[in-house]
């Protein structure tokens, strides 16, 4: 399904020409147009600061200036968008890698936290683990790509292992966090799934539309997710520390 996408999209003499011609495409082309500019995928590029205003939302709000932990989710929240905006603003390979990437450092600090809280340790001492589960995402990710399996399937991957890691968790819990926020950053990145799917099938596709496309969708809703899930390790904290 990806990997019939794969094409070669920016013009010659065009920003960035060069570099999908060094580095290879993205092994998928989302609905938007590819534009002769600096950012040749406008919607799909700006609709990242969705992912950006959640990294401040979290790094500022929920934090209240002194939670690290909290700190760092949003910092690698922001660094997710940030990299996804690099990645659509420039359409190759190289800089795919880096937009996975960001969402590997979100999701490895999440799996850092979740692994402490199982083991019933403080789950503010995750570094070994989040550093561990960034290392296996990269390696799953060269795997997949190597072995022709698209990358986009190591985010269902982490989706899995991240849900997996909750019921374990609450399992051997005597007393947990409400389910509320979890159960909305997993319902909200699933219904920015449903738009991106929209795009990927060219369903709703329209490719000289500059503002909004279901990828974009899949940015904009998926933020939303991502400060469900802020305030779901605020309240993990919480009452981890309240014992």
């Amino acid at each position: 399904m990806y990997e019939n996408s794969k094409e070669y999209s920016i013009q010659p003499h065009c920003p960035w020409y060069e570099a999908q011609q060094s580095y290879g495409p993205p092994n998928v082309k989302w609905c938007e147009k590819t534009q002769c500019a600096w950012v040749n995928e406008p919607a799909n590029a700006y609709s990242n600061a969705g992912y950006l205003l959640a990294g401040v939302l979290i790094m500022v709000k929920l934090s209240q200036g002194k939670d690290r932990l909290m700190k760092e989710l949003g910092l690698m929240i922001f660094l997710m968008g940030l990299g996804s905006f690099i990645y659509h603003a420039t359409n190759n390979f190289f800089t795919q890698f880096f937009d996975f990437l960001g969402m590997f450092l979100m999701t490895s600090i999440v799996m850092g936290v979740f692994t402490k809280r199982i083991r019933g340790e403080s789950v503010r001492t995750h570094y070994a683990y989040s550093w561990m589960y960034l290392f296996l995402n990269t390696f799953m990710f060269w795997a997949f790509y190597l072995n022709k399996i698209p990358v986009q399937f190591t985010v269902i991957v982490n989706t899995l292992v991240l849900i997996t890691m909750e019921v374990w968790g609450r399992l051997k819990e005597e007393k947990s966090p409400k389910l509320t926020h979890f159960l909305g950053a997993i319902v909200s990145l699933g219904i920015a799934q449903f738009f991106s799917g929209l795009d990927l099938k060219r369903t709703w596709c329209e490719p000289d539309n500059l503002i909004l496309h279901g990828h974009a969708i899949w940015h904009l809703i998926g933020a939303v997710g991502m400060v469900f899930l802020g305030f779901y390790i605020k309240e993990l904290i919480k009452v981890k520390e309240s014992k």
